[in-house]
C-alpha cells in the first residue's frame, strides 16, 4: 500500500515486563537529603491555602497563537471561580494586547522570561513551535510554575527524563497535553474494558489522515505524519492495553524531502495482541478507531475527541460543552476537561496525572523516535542495541 518504502521490525530492549506506572521518576531515588527537603518545602508552598476548593487556577499563555485561542475558548466553559487567564505573552505586543482585550487578561508580556516571573500566574499553557517546548517547560518550572505543554513534551527521551526529574524535585505539576485522556468518552471506554464487557482485547485499529498539500513539499515546516499525528494514535493503544508493547513494526512512504507522508505502525503486546495505526497526509481517512475483544467490540468516531461509542451495536453518545465561539481546531473545547484534571491534581499535591503520567510521556517519545528511525532506514533492520531502553 502507498508504494511502501520500508518495513522493519524491532523488539524493545527490556520493556516487556515494565508497567507504564513505573517507567519514570527514577531521579528521585538519587536526590540528596537536602534536595528532598527543598522538594518538601516547595510542595508545601505550592499548595493553595485556606479554602482550596474555591481557589482559582491562574493561567499564563505562552505564547498567543491559534492553539491559545482555543484554550481561551475552552476555559470559558469552566466555572470562573475555578480557572482564569491572568497573563499572556507574544513577541508582538499588539498581538498580545488583542488577545488580552478579547479575553480580559490583565497582564501582557513580550518575553517568556517576564511571563515566568509574573506573580499572578500559577500555571502556564505552553504551545509554541515543538522545538521550543522543552526549554520553555524548564523556564517555567525554574520559576515555580505548574506546566501544561502541548505535544510533544520534548524532542527526545532523555529530555523528558530530565524535565520530569525537575518537576518532581520542585514539587510542581507537569503534564503533556494529551487531553483526549480526560474526556468522559475515554473514561467510559476504560470502565467498560475494566468490567470485561469486551472480554480480552486483542485488536485495535486506528486511522488518522487528511490530504495536506504541504506534505508534498520538502519545506521544513512539515515534520511528517509520525511526528505530527502518531502520538494521538499511540496514546489510544496504550490507554486500552495499559502495558508496554513488546514489538514495534513500521512501514511508510517518504516525500522528495525525505519526510514521511504515510505510515503504518504496528504495536505488538503480550499474548499476540496488537494495535495497527494508519497515518496519511496524502488522503482523507475515516479518522475512527475500532477495538475488538473476545466478547465484543467498540468503534469510536473522531477518536481523539469521540462523541459516539458503539459498544456491541449499542450507542453511547457524548456531548461537548457549548462555547460562545467556535474553536479553530476540531473539538478542542474538550481541553476544558484537561484543565480541570490539572487543577484537581494540583489541589491534591500531585506532580503528574494518573490519566496520562510521566512514564507514558517517556514511552511515547521513545516509540515515536523508533518509528521515525525505522522509516528513515528505508528497509534496513534496526540493531536492537542501538536504541535506548525505557527502564
Amino acid at each position: 500500500m502507498w508504494g511502501l518504502l520500508n518495513e522493519c521490525g524491532h523488539r524493545l530492549y527490556q520493556l516487556g515486563r515494565q508497567k507504564l506506572q513505573n517507567l519514570a521518576g527514577r531521579c528521585m531515588h538519587h536526590m540528596r537529603p537536602d534536595a528532598l527537603r527543598r522538594q518538601s518545602t516547595r510542595q508545601s508552598e505550592s499548595k493553595w491555602n485556606s479554602d482550596e476548593s474555591q481557589r482559582k487556577l491562574r493561567w499564563g499563555i505562552a505564547p498567543v497563537n491559534l492553539l491559545a485561542e482555543d484554550f481561551a475558548t475552552a476555559i470559558r466553559v469552566l466555572p470562573p471561580d475555578s480557572h482564569c487567564i491572568t497573563a499572556c505573552m507574544d513577541a508582538y505586543r499588539s498581538q498580545a494586547l488583542t488577545f488580552a482585550n478579547r479575553y480580559q487578561v490583565p497582564n501582557v508580556f513580550t518575553s517568556f522570561e517576564d511571563l515566568a516571573r509574573c506573580p499572578d500566574v500559577d500555571a502556564v499553557y505552553i504551545s509554541p513551535l515543538n522545538c521550543m517546548h522543552c526549554e520553555l517547560c524548564h523556564l517555567m518550572l525554574n520559576h515555580d510554575k505548574h506546566v501544561l505543554c502541548e505535544q510533544p513534551l520534548c524532542m527526545d527521551e532523555q529530555q523528558v527524563v530530565q524535565l520530569v526529574g525537575k518537576a518532581k524535585a520542585r514539587g510542581l505539576f507537569l503534564m503533556e497535553g494529551v487531553w483526549s485522556r480526560c474526556l468522559p468518552a475515554y473514561q467510559c471506554l476504560r470502565s467498560e474494558i475494566m468490567k470485561q464487557k469486551l472480554g480480552t482485547v486483542y485488536d485495535v485499529k486506528c486511522q488518522l489522515g487528511w490530504r495536506l498539500p504541504i506534505a508534498q513539499s520538502s519545506r521544513a515546516t512539515y515534520a511528517g505524519v509520525t511526528k505530527n499525528w502518531a502520538a494521538d494514535c499511540i496514546q489510544l493503544a496504550l490507554w486500552i492495553y495499559r502495558e508496554v508493547p513488546m514489538f514495534v513494526k513500521a512501514a511508510g512512504k517518504l516525500n522528495d524531502g525525505g519526510v514521511d507522508v504515510a505510515a503504518e505502525i504496528e504495536l505488538w503486546f503480550k499474548n499476540n495482541r496488537c494495535a495497527i495505526l494508519e497515518l496519511s497526509a496524502e488522503k482523507n481517512l475515516e479518522n475512527m478507531a475500532s477495538i475488538r475483544g473476545t466478547k465484543g467490540s467498540v468503534t469510536m468516531n473522531c477518536f481523539w475527541c469521540p462523541t459516539l461509542l458503539l459498544f456491541n451495536n449499542k450507542k453511547i453518545k457524548f456531548k461537548l460543552p457549548s462555547t460562545d465561539r467556535p474553536t479553530y481546531f476540531d473539538s478542542r473545547v474538550g481541553m476544558c476537561y484537561e484543565m480541570e484534571e490539572m487543577r484537581q491534581c494540583i489541589l491534591k499535591g500531585r506532580t503528574e496525572s494518573k490519566l496520562f503520567n510521566h512514564g507514558e510521556s517517556q514511552l511515547m517519545i521513545n516509540l515515536i523516535g523508533q518509528v521515525t528511525d525505522m522509516l528513515a532506514v528505508k528497509g534496513q533492520h534496526i540493531n536492537v542495541q542501538s536504541v535506548a531502553a525505557v527502564q
